[in-house]
């Protein structure tokens, strides 16, 4: 396949999602608005009063979703108002000013809050679903979608893609956020605020045959990640059926993050050590290490010692202290992944 860098993969793609994300809430600017008077107190002029969103261009409000901004910063801006008026009631004829200057934002940061966010709103809207998951998986996510998978959102069929598992299957809108970002058109704004409704495209645990750009029907724990291992079993196999030198036709990676529950369940004991047995190199898990399970902290019922366990299978296991923001230490514990050729990474 053509080559890409890391650099450049970062620059085509990563910049795609902060664009896509701000198309699908519809992002207003304000130019000014005038805070009103807090209660009890005589209402100031607007020469007193007057705030101002700088750095951004006007836009005037043309959906809801641009309405709902508006309609947040004036919230802020009211409080800010309030407050104002409190600290200077004895100096009522001083002129307050209040300016809020745009800064510069780290694309990794706005990209991954972009995921969590679209996830949580469309938990918070059909009040039901997992939060949680989506919200400590998004640097994953963003990683993988934005600069490591080979994946064609016009294609989602297209034989040499990349594939992604998402293994802890109750945190599905992880998922749905990234395909809409990612500018699948399967999963639409408007999929995303029928989540978890009935009929939708957007179910409470993913389903391939529902919804395009969804490899593997996920739910049951540990089902996701023996799935994982019979999609890299199979490009293991059609490789060296296909494969020509200089002609490689299938080379193609397969991604799955599993939790807790999945590294509980004996299906996926089976499978990932028939995946060292093989020595799927091709095959790389994220081990979502977070303690804790719908039932309470994880040594509750779960203490053994998975790190040596996968390294018993034949598994190459790599740790990322901070999971959460070192999205650097991700993208290096991938390279390492895809360097170990002969055995699969955990």
């Amino acid at each position: 396949m053509p080559k890409l860098t890391q650099k450049s993969r970062r620059v085509q793609q990563a910049a795609l999602l902060p664009a896509a994300a701000a198309a699908a809430v519809g992002v207003s600017a304000v130019s000014t608005f005038v805070g009103p008077a807090a209660r009890g107190v005589a209402p100031p002029s607007v020469s007193q009063q007057h705030f101002e969103v700088v750095g951004l261009e006007a836009a005037t409000p043309t959906s809801s979703a641009s309405t709902g901004v508006a309609v947040g910063a004036a919230c802020l801006a009211a409080a800010a108002a309030t407050a104002a008026v409190q600290q200077s009631s004895r100096r009522r004829t001083s002129k307050i000013t209040s300016r809020a200057t745009a800064v510069a934002v780290d694309i990794d940061t706005d990209c991954i809050n972009a995921i969590r966010f679209l996830a949580v709103d469309a938990v918070n809207k059909a009040n039901s679903g997992h939060p949680g998951a989506p919200m400590g998986q998004a640097p994953i996510g963003y990683v993988l979608f934005a600069e490591e998978m080979k994946l064609n959102p016009a294609d989602p069929q297209w034989v040499d893609r990349d594939r992604f598992v998402l293994s802890s299957g109750h945190g599905c809108m992880l998922q749905y956020s990234l395909l809409h970002l990612a500018g699948y058109s399967s999963v639409s704004i408007d999929d995303i605020k029928q989540f978890r409704q009935w009929g939708s495209k957007t179910p409470g645990h993913p389903e391939n045959f529902e919804t395009e750009g969804i490899e593997v029907t996920t739910g049951p724990l540990g089902m996701g990640i023996s799935n994982a291992v019979g999609l890299a079993a199979a490009e293991a196999h059609q490789s060296a059926v296909y494969n020509k030198p200089g002609l490689p036709l299938i080379d193609h990676y397969t991604y799955c993050i599993m939790g807790d529950g999945c590294l509980q369940e004996g299906i996926s004991h089976e499978s990932c050590a028939y995946a060292g047995h093989l020595g799927l190199g091709k095959l790389i898990a994220f081990w979502d290490d977070n303690g804790i399970t719908i039932d309470g902290h994880t040594e509750l019922s779960f203490t053994e010692d998975v790190v040596k366990r996968y390294e018993a299978y034949g598994w190459q296991v790599l740790t990322v202290e901070n999971g959460n923001t070192d999205v650097d230490a991700i993208r290096k514990a991938i390279a390492e992944a895809k360097a170990c050729t002969d055995k699969p990474t955990l």
